[in-house]
């Protein structure tokens, strides 16, 4: 058979597997709860596995293989931040935000944050804040577009991101968390032998190994192998791949990545899950060399991202449809996730827990807490509709826009939750919401407004940075305004 045809029997059996999932996810649906954090009743392997799919998205197995390619070896110092800062992040704040959840029941990071500092406000801000997802998701749904359209003749990329959002919003619409995390266990299989396949192929491809590879890229361009580029977006200097490491470490924390640790069933558990996460990860960053072998075999390439798609087209039919439908994995399993944070955000957090609480809304609780569970089954479609909108053009490179929004909600949210789970004398709410509102301005400001910072990983970093700074401050200035049970944590 060609190309073609494994590649539509590939999809098909895929687009089946979510599908079934999702309805069997819908059987155990009862409430917010359930559709958000699947009543905290999920074990350590599969939310592990669970956190690795939505951690790795397009933006590893195709973004980040566009940076390597376009790039060189520069490029991977994002293995290097993921898998040691990232894994870091994970290690200091899972542990502490679901021992917490505990006795808070929260089912989302906003209203995590929102009960530690017993602060509605602080609640609505960053629920606003994590709309800007939204650009995550386009990115997702991008890479769909462009790997789907590369691989089958006569698919278009516009038919290609439509018929991606479309399975992703029904089967997130319909199953919830509980979908997010089963089809990701089958997702994460798919993703670790890609990621492994196209390390140990390369291998095969050039027979000096590594070795050849260095001295190919070295003759292409002295730049591909040496620690810094300044051809770089984000590594033409020392103080951006500092900025690089510490924004990985920031997005342990994203909202998509904590309400799988909220959903733990039991605390104790969380070594396990970190375990899973440490095999998973690693496997799944083997990925990026295939950026550095696509270069050393065809430099022309127009679209950087298209690397691994060019890639994987050197093998057998057979491989290349495997590998195809890990990465169409990778970027539903991300998509699905951030999907169900906002849409969690938007129906819980700002609709329920701030308008309506508030009376800013004038409606009775119960029939407030059955529209709001009724939000979740229209806002999949409408955040789904907005992210097809902005990449009807495809970006230059997907990376760069998924990273607008990681960016955008850790400036705003890693500085709150940080002082909250290890500096509880001085988590002040009034300097949690202060710094969280300059750190999002330092970002917007840095990379939207006036174009200073040319890294979108960057900016995002000096913003954590000021918000932290900017929260210290005003903790110690105001510490004799916290509740006495609160500074004596």
């Amino acid at each position: 058979m060609s190309l073609n045809t494994w590649m539509i029997c590939g999809l098909a059996l895929y687009v089946c597997f979510v599908i079934y999932v999702g309805f069997l996810g819908a059987k155990k649906i009862k409430g917010l709860s359930d559709f958000a954090v699947a009543g905290e009743s999920m074990g350590p392997i599969p939310l592990g596995l669970a956190f690795a799919a939505s951690f790795f998205s397009a933006a590893t197995f195709m973004g980040y293989v566009g940076f390597c390619y376009a790039w060189g070896s520069t490029g991977m110092w994002i293995f290097l931040a993921i898998f040691c800062a990232s894994t870091l992040g994970f290690i200091l704040l899972a542990k502490g935000v679901r021992n917490s959840n505990v006795e808070l029941k929260s089912i989302s990071m906003a209203d995590w944050l929102a009960k530690r500092y017993n602060s509605d406000v602080l609640r609505g801000l960053c629920s606003i804040v994590f709309i800007i997802q939204i650009f995550y998701i386009a990115g997702q749904f991008s890479a769909g577009g462009s790997l789907l359209s590369g691989m089958i003749d006569g698919l278009d990329y516009t038919t290609a991101i439509i018929g991606v959002t479309i399975i992703t919003v029904l089967y997130v619409t319909v199953g919830g968390l509980f979908a997010d995390v089963y089809t990701s266990i089958g997702q994460m299989c798919l993703m670790i032998f890609a990621g492994v396949f196209v390390f140990v192929s390369g291998l095969m491809l050039f027979k000096g190994g590594l070795t050849e590879v260095s001295d190919i890229l070295a003759a292409q361009n002295p730049y591909f192998v040496t620690v810094t580029n300044p051809g770089a977006l984000h590594m033409y200097s020392y103080a951006t791949i500092f900025g690089v490491m510490f924004i990985e470490f920031a997005f342990a924390g994203q909202p998509q990545l904590l309400n799988k640790i909220m959903a733990l069933k039991n605390p104790k558990d969380m070594s396990k899950m970190i375990w899973t996460w440490i095999f998973a990860s690693f496997c799944c960053l083997l990925v990026m060399f295939g950026g550095l072998y696509m270069r050393a075999i065809n430099p022309s390439l127009k679209v950087a991202d298209n690397a691994v798609i060019e890639y994987v087209k050197l093998f057998h039919p057979i491989i290349s449809t495997i590998l195809s439908v890990a990465i169409v994995a990778a970027l539903m399993s991300t998509a699905c996730g951030l999907i169900l944070v906002i849409t969690t955000c938007i129906s819980n957090d700002l609709f329920l827990k701030t308008l309506v609480k508030h009376g800013i809304i004038n409606m009775e609780e119960e029939k407030a807490e059955r529209f709001a569970y009724g939000l979740t089954k229209i806002l999949p479609a409408i955040i789904g509709a907005i992210s097809l909108y902005l990449v009807f053009n495809p970006p230059p490179f997907m990376g760069v826009m998924v990273w607008i929004g990681i960016s955008g909600v850790s400036a705003a949210t890693l500085a709150p939750l940080i002082f909250a789970l290890f500096l509880p004398k001085i988590a002040n709410s009034k300097a949690a919401i202060i710094g969280a509102i300059v750190g999002e301005g330092v970002y917007f400001y840095l990379y939207l407004i006036a174009h200073i910072e040319r890294s979108v990983m960057a900016a995002g970093a000096w913003g954590v940075l000021v918000s932290f700074v900017v929260m210290f401050v005003l903790g110690n200035l105001w510490k004799s305004d916290l509740p006495e049970a609160q500074t004596q944590k």
